[in-house]
């Protein structure tokens, strides 16, 4: 696949190796993304480190939505190509997010360490 279309590879750091990918979305898989994406917007929440539950904290300003690869060909699309572009597989992967940061969204450094289901709170 890579040989007939190959990736667009910027190399940005030699030590360590650090590339960056251009246009390894097209334009019709940005937009089925956007519109699978945005009637399934949600508040951005965060895991309280002491009692496992989700909550909105005020430092993550963003609406969030979670797409599966099996719900259209662009997404097995998007998730084939990311398997090729680093060599990992997606097998294990959540699943897709996409952000909605708004005017005035911002990101800032938080904790992913586990979902809910795996740390035994329940």
């Amino acid at each position: 696949m890579l040989i007939l279309g190959p990736l667009k590879e910027e190399e940005a750091y030699l030590d360590p190796k650090i590339v960056i990918y251009h246009d390894v979305l097209y334009d019709n898989e940005i937009e089925t993304l956007k519109k699978m994406a945005a009637p399934r917007f949600k508040r951005a929440t965060v895991q309280n480190s002491v009692t496992g539950q989700l909550e909105i904290a005020n430092y993550r300003i963003s609406k969030s939505s979670w797409l599966e690869e099996s719900e259209h060909d662009h997404l097995a699309h998007v998730g084939r190509r990311t398997e090729l572009m680093t060599g990992l597989t997606i097998k294990t992967a959540e699943s897709l997010q996409v952000v909605n940061y708004g005017i005035g969204g911002h990101y800032e450094p938080h904790f992913d360490f586990a979902r809910v289901s795996e740390l035994g709170f329940l």
